[in-house]
């Protein structure tokens, strides 16, 4: 099958093709060898050449064990606020730490085999220490390097922080966040713990630039929009792996729980991820193993009848540091707001890590999970958003049938990472996945409304899929220096295989009273099939990335990358020959930055994507791929000494020749165009006082450009809306008798949108407030978390067969829990 994406290419590209798939092939075998050498050596150099500035202590000890390739012990709480003394030439580990650590009043000593942990000396009697670095005058000019977070090894209580130090989203490498040249949030276990989110969709509630909740509540899945483009068939990713969906054909929808953060990146990404969403990606950073001893218990129960528990376990698997692990789940049964609708779950994710050598971490991971829930469900919108003379349609109104209504999925995946230090600034990386997902649903919906407006006519949809997925990624990564340019460059190889089963039914169902909350219409025959078949995707993509610093302040960031694509449908119904399609594309980004002393830093980049359109023109010939670009001008300020990250991003999207049907002829052309700009600003801050803050706004100028329907031409995408911001404010006592009282609260608003291509159906704003509780004793913590506190209507509408329907937002979730932790 891999062949086959070569197929459609040049003789020259065709050798170059096949080479790099077979290269796919044969890597793990590669990787795997020089694993074995490097266990067996299990050597390491005496002489290690460093390069530290003198910078925050924490960042400090974090390059220090990324260059000397060994594990830091310390607690968060003994290194804030102090400053590193600078490093530099070829020094033994222990000469370089000595060095970075004078003036701190810490010192060092051995945990194990390579491990150090760092220590605060007893108190000497008439003996004055050097003064803290941080108080001391600084001789040598600050120069920001890329910081390594081992947030696996730091204390647990001092890990509380809203705001992230670097992410590898957007570039694939160890960087801060104040040097990413793209919009990107990183959303904190502390910040999901705080907020008690219990999906991906309310995760991201204070984020700017995104939308998972256009269609109001959902249970079943996330839906993604990312800059007004949604991205929910393409733009999540699993420790940057994908977990595409084609066509909807199965749904994900991740626990949080399992989450130790999550990254949302805005804008195109295909430069380094392949095809995607113009929108951005959103990426899902699993829980990993820590050698630290974790235990942690949790009961929560709240409205619709919710009772759930989770675990989190990790630490040593022996006396050493060579093994260790981490153990995440969680079981659920709950109803939600809608009759008949459940939301259970069980979720379980073991991880090993092995210290194989000193420069060999191999980290194995796996997760099941099982999930018995129910569809949304769109009322007629006269009853719900506008008058009904008949009256308002309860809330809780189930539209299907008890009987048949199902939406079960299982899934599972089975990976590992493996990361190899080939020399003191080079390492090579390798990932590999496989999952598969399962879903077996059936659902009846409501799809027009009669002229006496309580009649509703009803559909039967139901789909059976299996999604089975191979992904990886291999990368090697390097820095080094030309002159007075330093370089941190990036290459990679990656491949996907996705094989997708699906089977789907419909038909008519009996009409129901929308107003009769226990009408759910008279027995109807299952629903027949209409699709039967199989889909084949492939994608092997090769990139290459150089971050370039001059002068500590210029930092110019060049990237790009070529795809090879293809797709193949065997119709199982009808038995006719397969449909293949090939493409391939190359994308890329250019980006500027300049690093201020005092924390600011402007930027500007350009940067493509590309998205495979599937299917065929009136005339037989295959689509070409979706393709757009965009400009983005962007600052981001961290300010000195303090945990707050503030950033402002101007962008000018446009995605051209996506697929539409032609209202004329009822057929597929490929004609779309639309444009977005808009201005992006964030700013997130956890102060050393207890203060807490995350606070964000979005403006959107979305226009369709081109289109087949003259009707939308000019016209706002729908259930876009031009503007959303949000606020939370949480405040947590230090001190005193109300020592760990927490209090928060915060508001979202989100502007009018339309429900239709023509703009003719308008759904006005609304603001949502939130609320939170909680109280630290000893080893527990006590939380009540409100949603949607005030009960407030929010919906999404759309246009279905002529009539408008909407579906209600969240309504008032109410959510106590109690956490014990040893």
């Amino acid at each position: 099958m891999i062949a086959r994406t070569c197929d459609a290419v040049s003789d020259t590209e065709t050798t170059i093709c096949r080479w790099l798939c077979t290269l796919v092939q044969i890597l793990p075998a590669i990787v795997a060898m020089t694993i074995l050498a490097a266990a067996q050596a299990s050597a390491q150099d005496a002489v290690w050449s460093f390069d530290i500035p003198s910078q925050s202590l924490p960042a400090a000890l974090d390059a220090f064990a990324e260059q000397a390739h060994v594990q830091m012990l310390y607690k968060a709480d003994s290194v804030r606020d102090l400053q590193s003394a600078p490093v530099s030439g070829q020094l033994s580990p222990e000469q370089a730490l000595h060095h970075l650590l004078q003036g701190t009043g810490l010192s060092f000593q051995s945990g194990g085999p390579n491990t150090i942990t760092v220590v605060t000396p007893p108190a000497e009697p008439n003996h004055e220490s050097a003064p803290p670095a941080r108080d001391r005058p600084r001789t040598e000019k600050p120069l920001k390097v890329p910081e390594i977070l081992v947030k696996d090894v730091q204390e647990r209580e001092g890990d509380v922080s809203y705001v992230a130090e670097g992410t590898k989203t957007a570039t694939k490498t160890d960087i801060p966040l104040i040097e990413t040249p793209q919009s990107i949030s990183v959303i904190t276990r502390s910040r999901m713990v705080a907020q008690e989110v219990n999906s991906v969709a309310e995760a991201l509630r204070y984020t700017p630039g995104v939308q998972a909740e256009p269609f109001g509540f959902e249970p079943r899945f996330t839906f993604l929009r990312f800059r007004g483009f949604d991205a929910t068939q393409n733009g999540l990713f699993r420790d940057g792996l994908q977990l595409r969906n084609p066509g909807f054909a199965v749904s994900y929808n991740l626990e949080p729980y399992g989450a130790e953060e999550i990254d949302v990146l805005r804008g195109p990404a295909s430069f380094l991820y392949g095809q995607g969403s113009p929108g951005g990606l959103l990426n899902y950073i699993t829980k990993r193993p820590t050698r630290e001893s974790l235990h942690e218990v949790q009961f929560l129960t709240g409205n619709f009848g919710r009772h759930e528990g989770r675990f989190d376990f990790g630490g040593k698997l022996n006396d050493s540091d060579v093994l260790s692990f981490r153990l995440t789940g969680l079981f659920r049964e709950s109803g939600t707001q809608l009759d008949q609708v459940p939301n259970d779950r069980i979720y379980i994710a073991p991880a090993v890590t092995w210290q194989a050598a000193a420069r060999t971490q191999i980290t194995f991971s796996a997760h099941f999970q099982k999930d018995q829930l129910g569809s949304s469900q769109a009322l007629p919108a006269e009853g719900s958003l506008r008058f009904n003379s008949n009256g308002r349609i309860p809330v809780s109104r189930f539209t299907g049938h008890p009987d048949i209504e199902k939406q079960n999925r299982t899934e599972s995946s089975l990976g590992y990472e493996v990361r190899h230090g080939l020399a003191p600034d080079w390492d090579v990386v390798h990932k590999l996945r496989y999952s598969s997902t399962e879903l077996d649903g059936l659902t009846t919906y409501s799809n027009s409304f009669g002229t006496d407006k309580r009649t509703v006519s009803r559909f039967a949809y139901g789909s059976l899929g299996k999604l089975n997925a191979l992904t990886i990624d291999n990368q090697v990564h390097g820095k080094f220096s030309t002159g007075p340019f330093q370089h941190q460059v990036l290459g990679g190889l990656d491949f996907q295989r996705i094989t997708v089963d699906l089977r789907q039914t419909f038909g008519a169902a009996t009409d129901v009273d929308i107003f009769n909350r226990y009408d759910y219409g008279a027995p109807f025959a299952l629903p027949p099939v209409f699709l039967n078949q199989r889909v084949t995707q492939l994608q092997t993509g090769v990139y290459l990335q150089d971050q370039v610093k001059l002068y500590d302040h210029w930092l110019l960031t060049l990237g790009g990358r070529h795809d090879w694509a293809s797709d193949e449908t065997q119709d199982r119904m009808t038995g006719a020959p397969s449909r293949s399609q090939a493409d391939r594309k190359a994308t890329g980004r250019a980006a500027l930055t300049y690093l201020f002393d005092n924390g600011l830093a402007p930027y500007i980049s350009y940067s493509t994507f590309f998205l495979p359109a599937i299917g065929v023109n009136s005339n037989g010939q295959a689509f070409t791929p979706e393709t757009g670009r965009q400009y983005e001008l962007g600052i981001k300020y961290q300010i000195p000494r303090t945990r707050t990250l503030l950033t402002a991003a101007l962008f000018d999207l446009t995605r051209e020749n996506f697929i539409q049907t032609d209202p004329s002829a009822f057929l597929q052309v490929q004609r779309g165009k639309a444009r977005s700009r808009g201005l992006e600003l964030e700013g997130v801050a956890s102060f050393d006082s207890g203060l807490d803050v995350i606070a964000s706004f979005t403006l959107l100028d979305n226009e369709v450009r081109e289109t087949a329907n003259p009707l939308e031409k000019g016209k706002r995408l729908p259930q876009t809306p031009g503007q959303f911001g949000s606020l939370w404010v949480k405040y947590t006592f230090s001190g005193g008798s109300l020592k760990g009282f927490g209090i928060g609260g915060g508001a979202r608003y989100t502007g009018y949108t339309y429900g239709d291509e023509a703009n003719t159906f308008r759904v006005p704003s609304y603001v949502v407030g939130d609320a939170a509780i909680d109280y630290t004793w000893k080893h527990y913590r006590f939380a009540l978390n409100f949603n949607n506190i005030f009960n407030q209507d929010q919906f999404g509408c759309f246009d279905r067969s002529g009539s408008f329907f909407c579906t209600f937002g969240e309504r008032r979730t109410v959510v106590g829990s109690v956490t014990y932790r040893w």
